[in-house]
């Protein structure tokens, strides 16, 4: 039964007749659309607030850490834009160049196929060969 089935009852019983409203009708599709909305109102007030992430830039590794995404100024240097392009290189352009002797290896990136990567950090070998027999 609908509110203004309600009213309408209400009014017969006492003999009155039913205020005019302007502006305002009840219907069976406001009734619906009012308990909808009360029903999404305690759902909404029920539901876990989760914290919408923080902006990040696309190469950042956690919130609030930022790679400046500045790029050299005009007529700078080939080696600035070379460390621009490795700076913000693809994690599949990342690899290890073995010095020729063995003992040292370099973290180096290549962010394009036909130029040598650069290097970027120096580290020794800890796993050298002992013996021609001993492939690692």
């Amino acid at each position: 039964m609908t509110l203004a089935e309600i009213l309408a009852k209400k009014a017969a019983k006492t003999g009155e007749s039913q205020p005019a409203v302007s502006g305002l009708k009840i219907t069976p599709d406001s009734e619906k659309v009012a308990l909808a909305a009360s029903i999404k109102e305690s759902l909404d007030a029920c539901a876990p607030k989760v914290k919408p992430p923080a902006p990040r830039e696309l190469g950042a590794m956690t919130p609030g850490e930022r790679i400046p995404m500045d790029h050299p100024k005009e007529g700078a240097p080939r080696s600035e834009w070379e460390w621009f392009d490795s700076m913000h290189s693809f994690k599949s352009e990342m690899g290890i160049v073995i010095e020729p002797e063995g003992h040292h290896a370099w973290v180096a990136v290549q962010a394009f196929q036909n130029k040598p990567p650069i290097l970027l950090y120096r580290l020794p070998v800890l796993n050298r060969k002992r013996s021609e027999a001993d492939p690692f």
